[in-house]
């Protein structure tokens, strides 16, 4: 008896370690993917890459190392994307849905790995023809739809939603204001998502408006000075608007 609870202590006190190593190791695999959004670096890329295949293949009961890889993934594709190099960025997005999809099938409830596999499939609409459109813009509203089912609070699901409205032609539903309107409410829910002023940025753009546009971006650089979106808009506004 004695020696089974002295097998148990011993146990739990290796976990108790375990544990918070695991998050740490977990906390710093999320600081690396949001240093590789921001900065677009290869090098960062391709760390966070290693990372989340090693994530995936090891033990995964809950889906998290599959969704990490899918978003390293998603960061590489931005990159091949911003360079025209539009087969590698589709190979990536294709990768990445598979790897999300399986998060998804281990937790079924998660709302942040439904936000992330509709803005897979919002990219993947970019590269596609009519049809390839429609089928991909409706998969993402779906998951955004979901993501937003399992919680209505999730800031990023509702910039989805909006870049729906947005990207979908008005005839088919679309809107450029609902688009705002959804951008506006994830900025309420989540102080901190510069996507969402960067999203209401590039709508003011669109709709000719350069000094709203340029206010929310600078905004968007206020929330987080190292994003390489808002600054690849300001730069993409300034060009538009000489």
């Amino acid at each position: 008896m004695v020696r089974w609870i002295l097998t148990v202590a011993w146990a739990v006190a290796c976990l108790a370690v375990a544990m918070p190593a695991q998050a740490t190791r977990r906390e710093e695999g999320d600081a690396m993917l949001r240093k590789a959004f921001d900065t677009m670096s290869l090098p960062d890329l391709q760390s966070v890459l290693r990372l989340g295949r090693a994530e995936a293949a090891a033990a995964d009961p809950d889906g998290s190392g599959h969704h990490h890889l899918g978003r390293a993934l998603e960061a590489l594709a931005i990159y091949h994307a911003n360079r025209d190099e539009q087969p590698e960025a589709i190979a990536q997005l294709q990768e990445a849905v598979a790897a999300v999809t399986v998060a998804i099938e281990r937790a079924p409830a998660s709302s942040p790995y439904q936000t992330t596999l509709g803005e897979l499939y919002g990219q993947l609409a970019a590269y596609g023809g009519v049809v390839a459109r429609i089928r991909y813009g409706r998969l993402a509203t779906t998951a955004y739809a979901r993501a937003l089912e399992l919680d209505p609070r999730n800031a990023m699901a509702h910039v989805g939603a909006g870049i729906g409205k947005l990207e979908t032609p008005a005839m088919f539903g679309g809107s450029m204001q609902e688009a705002l309107r959804e951008f506006r409410l994830a900025r309420e829910l989540d102080a901190g998502c510069e996507e969402a002023w960067i999203w209401e940025g590039i709508t003011q753009r669109r709709q000719g408006d350069a000094s709203a546009a340029r206010a929310a971006l600078q905004q968007a650089l206020r929330v987080n000075p190292d994003s390489d979106h808002a600054k690849r808009e300001l730069a993409r506004l300034d060009e538009d608007f000489r």
